[in-house]
């Protein structure tokens, strides 16, 4: 009889894992008084309901059994969800209980997602580490996308005893998101990370060659009575701020050495209903934010930096419309429809001063943003709603010249509007959606017809899943259209983006006297993504008129491209692995009259050994590498084709001390281009309190085929190149000590040294010659003259004594320098107080020194701004 009861035993516990894919955990309506929370467990209340537990370990073994039994319990009222852990632990002394800011995720900590519609794709996420951080997620798109920037309110206490570590949280159900049935039920998913196995383990079980996250969550059912809360939330400021600087020109009727100001703003939110709620912000402030890293760019491609304002941060997802989110990459998955730091920039007009010919100019900064609201929210039926608008203010810069001070209008008034519509269907596997957008100006002085009166784009998109989220089709149409005066439009034709002008280009035109321009794009591609071998591929297009950057991002325009990615993964251990994935991609490219443009390969490799160390090693084979833009509206034309290969390997990320190395290399097949770079990333915590980071990275680039500027003599246009010798050298600093959980005092600090020196000026002569020699007429060295005193070169490369082509001195040494210094302190739950000290130096030095003798000599030499800045934020919750 022994065997049959071992047999009927072991059945029994296997039947939770292969009778029922999604667990169910029932819960009661509180009864009595509510438990306090001060992470002890030890209420009566708690008594009401049972245990969940039954815990399935996801990494780094999804077929091992877990190492530690976790469980958890919720309750609710009214107004509140309750929910207790209790993280066993057989050792209890090796808990380890780092600390962090806000959405860090240091050491131990556990988790609960609700998926409240039971959408299967969007949820709400509460993490709290054993240190007492708080973590909070909204999570889209079926777990690809975890917005860290959603902060609501809840609390969260946590404490430590010799079974291992509880922790107690109250969540009000006006931080989520419902429908009004009598009886809820909801996708429910709790996890644990114990830290030093790296073992991350889950209620409802989810294999790691599985896609998809919330459509994998368990079921939360008992939940009655309970009706949806509309959100009402105030968030008001005060801000106190000093701007102190080096530089003073006594002449300078505009200069001062201290500025200061006092203002005020407030955020808020309000239910129009407990779906869809209303954010808004009056005279917001972005102080407290952290400075861009510092970059150069040199191929006349725009440069993305990621938005970190908190208002636009905040619930972006349904705002992400990103048109080629290809696995493979490339240049054009940075294209946006929507790119939120349009909205408050530099203003569009630059003027400069000139202090020898007595002229001083006061320009603005940014352009102020006055207002900003957005609708969002996500019914019971599936249908995600997102509408965005704001309101910058019309800039001004004073000029002050032998005629008097005067005021010259740099930026107008405009209105941007952003309306996004998702609908689900196919039990939430697939989605439709819609996006439309708007920019308007008020034109009103001739020195702005220059920009766009208007600019309009839209969008439609599908994503299909099918065979339970492993198959996956991507498809979407986007167009836009600009207005605006002839002037403006010709130059939006004219421009990096477009080059309408190129003289090859028999398939495009430059009309001067158009006043409107219209352009469309897209993208279609096919992937699996379920098991060990996965692929995706796809096309994508952008038609020569397209034009997204009044409001968007958009790289180049006339392209189609092709894509390919295919993978082998291994996800459980294996071998020495932890895990371990191989990956191969394939970019094709041509122009609209299809001519071929690119083609090249990468294959990667990636991977977690059993020590938890890490490493990615890629390589790069280029084949053709035809550029539409390098001519900067000349032909198409040849660059070298080459190849690089690089990766890095890191330390166990348990450890105290932890680093990574990086680097890479490689050269075009005639060597005529090459270059290398190596960085190395420390992290420290020497006290679970305090965490170091330092990055220094360092390159070096040599191009014989570096653009400079064309020249015009007469009918000849001249593309003047030279061979340029680059080096960039930066130093990222960070670090952060917690008072508590709730208070933490952070630096950080970059800086930024790129010089470039250029000798071995030449013409292009032949754009598309295969050879290097016969695409370039070098200049002789006594057709060159260099004007020191002036920064200027003249050539002339003829017969006759007149010059020919003039050009400034292209060789630069830039240095910056950008810290911040915040004091952050949560003195109520979501209510903070700021103190924040930024630094900035921008300057210049001789590109005779390298980037090391800069950086001793020159870099601090240069004046240094400095902001003091205080704000203090009380939010008001309903």
């Amino acid at each position: 009889m022994r065997h049959p009861l071992l047999l009927a035993s072991l059945l029994a516990l296997a039947a939770p894992l292969f009778a029922q894919d999604r667990p169910v955990y029932e819960t009661k309506r509180l009864e009595g008084e509510a438990p306090a929370i001060d992470g002890k467990l030890d209420d009566a209340a708690w008594e009401q309901v049972a245990w969940g537990s039954n815990f399935y370990q996801r990494q780094p073994d999804d077929a091992a059994p877990i190492s530690q039994e976790t469980a958890f319990k919720i309750l609710y009222d009214q107004r509140f969800l309750y929910v207790a852990w209790r993280a066993f632990d057989t050792e209890p002394e090796k808990i380890e209980a780092r600390f962090g800011r806000r959405d860090d995720f240091p050491g131990d900590w556990v988790e609960i997602n609700f998926d409240s519609f039971n959408d299967k794709r969007t949820g709400f996420s509460f993490s709290a580490s054993v240190s007492g951080v708080r973590g909070d997620e909204f999570i889209s798109n079926d777990g690809q996308n975890w917005d860290t920037s959603w902060n609501p309110y809840w609390l969260m206490k946590t404490q430590r005893d010799d079974q291992g570590y509880t922790v107690e949280a109250r969540i009000p159900f006006s931080q989520l998101r419902f429908g009004k049935a009598e009886q809820q039920e909801w996708g429910l998913q709790v996890n644990r990370n114990l830290f030093r196995a790296q073992e991350a383990s889950s209620w409802a079980p989810v294999k790691q060659t599985q896609p998809g996250w919330v459509s994998r969550f368990g079921i939360l059912k008992g939940i009655e009575g309970v009706k949806p809360r509309r959100p009402l939330e105030l968030q008001p400021y005060v801000l106190g701020q000093v701007r102190t600087g080096d530089a003073f020109d006594p002449n300078d009727p505009f200069a001062s050495k201290t500025e200061s100001k006092l203002s005020g703003g407030l955020d808020g939110r309000i239910g129009l209903t407990n779906d869809v709620v209303v954010d808004y912000t009056i005279n917001p402030d972005f102080g407290q934010v952290e400075a861009d890293p510092g970059a150069i760019n040199l191929d006349g491609f725009q440069i993305f930096f990621r938005e970190q304002r908190p208002f636009f941060v905040e619930n972006r997802n349904i705002f992400d419309y990103q048109i080629t989110a290809a696995e493979a990459g490339g240049q054009y998955n940075s294209d946006l429809l929507f790119y939120s730091r349009r909205i408050g920039g530099s203003p569009s007009r630059f003027l400069s001063g000139n202090p020898s010919a007595a002229r001083y100019v006061d320009q603005p900064e940014n352009t102020t943003i006055l207002g900003a609201a957005k609708v969002s929210g996500k019914t019971q039926s599936g249908l995600s709603l997102g509408l965005l608008s704001s309101a910058t203010e019309r800039e001004f810069a004073r000029i002050m010249d032998h005629n008097g001070e005067t005021r010259t209008e740099v930026e107008p008034f405009t209105s941007y509007n952003v309306g996004r519509v998702q609908q689900d269907f196919g039990s939430s596997q697939s989605t439709i959606g819609v996006m439309l957008t708007s920019v308007n100006r008020d034109l009103r002085t001739d020195e702005l017809r220059f920009l766009h009166r208007s600019a309009y784009s839209g969008g439609i998109d599908l994503v299909h899943r099918w065979k339970d989220r492993a198959w996956q089709l991507k498809a979407n149409a986007i167009w836009s259209q600009v207005n605006g005066t002839a002037e403006a439009i010709t130059n939006t034709q004219q421009s990096f983006a477009h080059l309408f002008q190129r003289p090859d280009a028999d398939h495009l035109r430059v009309d001067t006297s158009a006043t409107r321009l219209s352009g469309t794009g897209g993208t279609l591609a096919i992937g699996e993504f379920e098991g060990d071998w996965v692929f995706e591929s796809g096309f994508t297009f952008r038609s020569p008129g397209l034009e997204l950057n009044d409001i968007g991002f958009l790289n180049n325009s006339e392209q189609i491209n092709y894509f390919a990615w295919g993978a082998r993964r291994w996800r459980n251990p294996v071998g020495i692995f932890n895990r371990f994935q191989w990956n191969q991609n394939i970019y094709l490219g041509w122009d609209w009259s299809g001519a071929s443009l690119n083609r090249s390969y990468n294959t990667n490799v990636w991977g977690q050994f059993r020590n938890f160390s890490n490493f990615r090693f890629w390589v790069n084979l280029e084949q053709q590498d035809i550029s539409r833009n390098a001519l900067r509206g000349g032909p198409l034309f040849r660059r070298p084709p080459g190849y690089a290969l690089g990766g890095g390997i890191g330390t166990d990320q348990r450890k105290k001390l932890r680093a990574y190395l990086y680097a890479d290399g490689g050269q075009s097949y005639d060597g005529n281009v090459m270059g290398s770079s190596v960085g190395l990333e420390f992290a420290y915590q020497p006290l679970d309190a305090l965490s170091l980071y330092f990055e220094p990275n360092y390159s070096w680039t040599d191009r014989r085929d570096q653009y400079i500027t064309t020249a015009q003599d007469g009918d000849r246009t001249a593309y003047l190149h030279g061979q340029i010798t680059q080096q960039t050298l930066s130093f990222t600093l960070r670090a952060t000590y917690n008072v508590t959980p709730d208070f933490t005092v952070q630096y950080y600090g970059q800086p930024f040294i790129a010089r470039g020196v250029y000798d071995e000026f030449k013409t292009v002569a032949d754009p598309l010659a295969k050879q290097f020699e016969d695409r370039f007429t070098t200049f002789s060295a006594e057709a060159i003259h260099h004007d020191a005193e002036n920064g200027q070169y003249s050539i002339n490369d003829d017969a006759d004594e007149a010059v020919d082509f003039r050009f400034g001195d292209p060789d630069f040494n830039f240095l910056q320098f950008r810290s911040n210094f915040v004091v952050r302190w949560e003195y109520l739950p979501s209510s903070t107080l700021f103190l924040v000290w930024s630094q900035g130096v921008t300057g210049g030095a001789d590109p005779n020194k390298d980037v090391f003798s800069a950086l001793r000599d020159d870099l601090f030499a240069n004046d240094a701004q400095n902001t003091f800045l205080l704000k203090a934020t009380y939010r008001w919750v309903r």
